[in-house]
Parts: structure tokens; sequence; C-alpha cells
């Protein structure tokens, strides 16, 4: 990753703006300040994705409730809707007291969450907010390790001279 000073990426904006958007991005340092990356959106959005949310709804004969433990936070209401419905609610709020406190933005119980929080600040509204908490899991999606490399074992040191290996499957 590029690394250049403030003053410096003032001056060339549109040229690092540019390399952004081309996956190449630029740590932004500055005295007396923590450094900060220009990134492109799209860069941002993928490396989040991983971050999924796992509402649990508990069902009563009265009332319905879902929890979203990335968040810690509860919808309520009589209907799975309205507890849904009351849930975005809580999600609008807590961004809202997110974007306007930065006594809460640095709280180590939100710092924690930021990748979720940021993840939910992408969303360009509501439908895709609620898309996002009530997407199926992606984990089958996710990318999984090469394969191991089959290695073929050595006789170990004192056995028998000319003992090989036994044969693999």
């Amino acid at each position: 990753m590029q690394e250049i000073a403030y003053s410096q990426a003032r001056a060339e904006l549109a040229d690092l703006f540019d390399d952004a958007l081309t996956h190449l991005p630029a740590r932004i340092t500055r005295r007396r300040a923590e450094p900060v990356v220009l990134l492109s959106l799209a860069d941002l959005r993928r490396a989040l994705e991983r971050f999924e949310f796992t509402p649990e709804a508990l069902f009563e004969p009265s009332a319905v409730a879902i929890w979203l433990p990335e968040l810690a936070i509860w919808g309520r209401g009589p209907s799975f809707d309205d507890a849904r419905a009351d849930l975005l609610d809580e999600v609008d709020q807590l961004l809202a007291a997110f974007a306007g406190d930065a006594r809460l933005r640095s709280a180590p119980n939100m710092v924690e969450r930021l990748p979720w929080i940021h993840r939910l600040e992408l969303a360009e509204d509501d439908a895709e907010r609620a898309a996002m908490l009530f997407a199926e899991p992606a984990a089958a999606a996710q990318p999984s390790a090469p394969p191991a490399a089959k290695v073929d074992r050595w006789p170990a040191a004192g056995s028998a001279a000319g003992a090989r290996a036994p044969d693999r499957p």
C-alpha cells in the first residue's frame, strides 16, 4: 500500500482517487494523528461482506422479539413483521447516534462492532439494510483453503536402511 503525507495527498488527490478505483489504496499520514486509508467503495464493500448478521427470532404467544447479536440490539412487536420493523428502527437510531457522537464511536463495545456498523452505513436505503440483516448465510460460499500438498515421508532416523515410507491410499 502506498503511503503519502496529508499535504502531498491534497495536491495529488485526483491521482490517489484514480488509484483507489483500480484497487490501489493509499495510507495518508498526518502529524499527531492516526493514518487513514483512501479505498474504493467497491473494495470496502468486498472487505466487509464477510461480516454477516445472524438475527435470532424469539416467538412468544403474544409477541415476537428479534435479537441482533452483532450490534447487541433487539426489535420487538406483536408479529414478526412488527419486530422486524422495530429492529430496523433500532438500527437507524444506532447509526444516527453513532454518526453524531465521537465518544460513542470510540467506546470499546462499539469499536468491536465497527465492521457491522460500517457495513450498514454503506446501505443505500432501508430496503438494502433489511436485505443485509435478514439475508441467508453465505457460509457455503466462503472460499476455502487450498488442499494441502501431498508429502511423502522419508524413513525416520535410526530405521532400517533401505526401508521406505508406507504407501498412501
